[in-house]
């Protein structure tokens, strides 16, 4: 029987391709609370090689507490944003500080348009939009979560989060609202074919919403908790957390609290059901999801365990594990090119 392999927490350079380029990797910070005080790391794993931390900001601090960084596949960079109302950015190669710049104050998430002309910075309360080159801010919205998505040109971008009772959609680089969706509480957001996947971390139902048409569908699932509270999430036994797409954007994946990777068709709207991670004994909570290139493979973090585990979406089959490597949020970069949500 092969055994699963298991990576040391070891610092090492990217992996390099024949051609000398970098090859596609997984960034992501450490888990931190949703206020507060932050570990100041990044993981970074090259796929197929050995993880890597970068730090940023100051361990201990609010600038050491970031959610979900944006990454420049132009540049190598990764903007990260905290919540002390700093965005730093570092060189994912090199793991060295670029620069930094004041952003909005409880700014946990960020995001680069597909036309890398904005970088977007999302608070709870609020919605900020710079300029990728000069840093200087185009709007300022008060519309707040923690769940942001851009259609494919890059002209809109959609904002929800996990109490808010519609999904915002602000019009780029205007900064005007354009229209609201009754679409409740989504806890991650993900771009589909020509839809937006948004997932109910309470009720385990996932909601598909056609922007053109203003059709949404409620896929209900068997990822709830009854006992569910927002302010106790940790202790949650369901519920999901974050959505990836295959490359052709044919499916769309849930990480579940259940300890389950949820399936859904996203060419008929269906549930395809789910497939148990057994990363150990006793309740798994699976939070941080990546799918990986060539679509067989996933990239996620069991929470409680403070790792995280490759698996083959078709089976929860683990190939490999990283200790000590945890994100919340997955973000997959390749050299050149903007990976599609």
């Amino acid at each position: 029987m092969k055994m699963a392999t298991r990576f040391m927490f070891t610092a090492v350079a990217f992996a390099m391709t024949t051609a000398g380029a970098a090859a596609a990797s997984v960034v992501g910070s450490f888990p931190a609370p949703p206020m507060g005080k932050g570990p100041g790391k990044i993981a970074v794993w090259p796929v197929g090689g050995r993880p890597r931390v970068v730090r940023f900001g100051n361990a201990g601090t609010p600038s050491g507490n970031s959610f979900c960084i944006a990454y420049d596949n132009l540049n190598q960079s990764m903007y990260v944003p905290t919540f002390a109302g700093t965005t730093y950015i570092v060189n994912a190669r090199t793991g060295r500080a670029e620069g930094r710049f004041a952003t909005i104050s409880g700014g946990r998430v960020a995001a680069i348009s597909p036309d890398h002309r904005w970088l977007l910075v999302l608070s709870g309360r609020q919605l900020a939009a710079y300029a990728l080159r000069s840093h200087r801010r185009r709007f300022l919205l008060p519309v707040g979560g923690n769940a942001l998505v851009f259609n494919p040109s890059g002209h809109d971008v959609f904002v929800g989060g996990n109490m808010d009772k519609v999904l915002t959609e602000v019009g780029l680089p205007s900064g005007k609202i354009e229209r609201r969706f009754a679409v409740h509480r989504s806890g991650d957001l993900a771009w589909a074919r020509g839809q937006i996947f948004s997932a109910d971390i309470k009720t385990g139902v996932m909601s598909v919403l056609n922007p053109k048409t203003g059709r949404i569908v409620y896929i209900k699932t068997g990822e709830v908790d009854p006992d569910f509270n927002y302010s106790k999430i940790p202790a949650a036994k369901a519920g999901f957390m974050q959505l990836a797409v295959s490359p052709r954007a044919n499916y769309v994946y849930a990480a579940g609290f259940s300890g389950h990777i949820l399936r859904f068709s996203s060419r008929s709207d269906s549930y395809l059901g789910e497939v148990a991670v057994p990363a150990g004994p006793g309740a798994n909570k699976l939070s941080g999801l990546a799918v990986l290139p060539g679509g067989r493979r996933g990239f996620v973090t069991i929470e409680n365990r403070k790792e995280t585990v490759v698996v083959r979406l078709s089976s929860g089959k683990i190939g490999q594990t990283l200790p000590g490597i945890a994100s919340n949020r997955w973000v997959v970069a390749s050299q050149g090119r903007t990976a599609a949500r």
